[in-house]
């Protein structure tokens, strides 16, 4: 299966480890590896298996809702 992230960017569920809020990862310099090259508009930060970081200006809750996971229990949800 694959996903839309958005910016005319497709990936594969089977090479995506992860996606995540750019923002919450702007908060930490851990992440500066990750979110060095990204823009200033960048919401959603797809991270793949090869260590490819992918960048997309669509929300990463609606991105989520693009993937084939409907189990609630595969999915991690924070917000304070």
């Amino acid at each position: 299966m694959y996903i839309h992230i958005g910016d005319r960017e497709v990936i594969s569920d089977k090479k995506c480890l992860g996606i995540f809020n750019a923002s919450s990862l702007k908060m930490s310099p851990e992440n500066s590896w990750i979110t060095g090259s990204l823009g200033p508009l960048v919401k959603t930060v797809a991270l793949l298996e090869d260590n490819t970081v992918l960048g997309s200006r669509v929300s990463p809750f609606t991105v989520i809702k693009r993937t084939s996971l409907n189990n609630e229990k595969d999915l991690v949800w924070r917000r304070k």
